[in-house]
C-alpha cells in the first residue's frame, strides 16, 4: 500500500516556506511602499478576517491577491499609515506576486511528479473558498487525489478534524501519512498529535514557535523534500 503525504498550499506549495505576510512584505519593499513591518502583520490580520466573505468560488490567484491587498490598503489608509493614492498600484503588485508564485509553483510540479508515483498526495488549505480554481489555473489539481479548503469543509486548521477528514478521504491511516507545511502550529503540532509523521518548511514564519518537539523533520526549501524522502 502507497504511504499518502499531505501538503499544505499557502506557505508551502506556493512560496516554498515562506509566510504569506512575508511575501506581501517583500512586494510591498519592492514597490517601496513607506510602511513598518507591523504595519503591514496588523494590515494582513485585519484582511486575513476580512476576505473570506468577500472571495468567490471563482476567484483566481491574481484577483485573490488583489482582493488581500485591497484590504490591507484599506486598513493602513484608516489608520493614516499610507495614502489612498497607493490603491492605484495594486494591481501591478498582484502581477509581482502572481509572477513569483508562478515561477515557484513550476519548482513544485516537478517534485510532485516524482512523488506522485510513490505516495498518494492530498492537500489540506486554510484558503477562501476557491482553492480548486487556484490549482486548477496553476495546474496543480491534477497531482492530489484528496483536495480539502476550509472554508468548503467548515474547518480550520489547526483543528485536527480537517486532517482527519482528508485521512478518511484517503482511506489511510495516520501511521502511514507524512504531513509537510510551512506553519509549526497549524501543519506540524495538530498533524503529531494524530500521529502522523511531519516535515517542517522553516524558512520565514509569522513566528518563531517556543519549541519544536513536533517536527520530525525540519527542511529549508521544498527542494529538500525528495531527497529527504528517499532517505526514508
Amino acid at each position: 500500500m502507497k504511504k499518502a503525504l499531505l501538503f499544505d498550499y499557502g506557505g508551502t506549495l506556493d512560496t516554498d516556506g515562506v509566510h504569506w505576510s512575508e511575501f506581501f512584505w517583500n512586494a510591498y519593499q519592492h514597490f517601496h511602499i513607506p510602511v513598518t513591518k507591523k504595519n503591514l502583520k496588523d494590515a494582513f490580520v485585519y484582511s486575513e478576517r476580512k476576505i473570506p466573505a468577500v472571495i468567490k468560488p471563482d476567484y483566481g490567484l491574481e484577483k485573490t491577491y488583489g482582493t488581500q491587498l485591497s484590504y490591507q490598503f484599506e486598513y493602513l489608509e484608516k489608520e493614516n499609515l499610507l495614502s489612498g493614492f497607493a490603491f492605484a498600484i495594486i494591481n501591478d503588485m498582484s502581477r509581482y506576486c502572481l509572477n513569483k508564485v508562478l515561477m515557484n509553483i513550476e519548482t513544485t510540479k516537478n517534485i510532485l511528479l516524482h512523488l506522485e508515483l510513490e505516495y498518494k498526495l492530498g492537500l489540506i488549505s486554510n484558503y477562501y473558498g476557491n482553492l480548486e480554481t487556484v490549482l486548477v489555473e496553476t495546474g496543480l489539481k491534477k497531482y492530489f487525489d484528496v483536495i480539502i479548503d476550509s472554508t468548503v469543509a467548515g474547518i480550520r486548521k489547526p483543528d485536527k478534524e480537517i486532517f482527519e477528514l482528508a485521512l478518511n478521504k484517503m482511506k489511510i491511516e495516520p501511521k502511514n501519512t507524512i504531513v509537510i507545511g510551512d506553519s509549526y502550529k497549524n501543519d506540524i503540532v495538530p498533524a503529531k498529535e494524530l500521529g502522523c509523521s511531519t516535515i517542517w518548511i522553516n524558512v520565514a514564519g509569522w513566528d518563531e514557535p517556543a519549541e519544536i518537539y513536533s517536527a520530525d523533520n525540519i527542511i529549508n526549501s521544498i527542494k529538500e523534500l525528495n531527497d529527504l524522502l528517499t532517505k526514508k
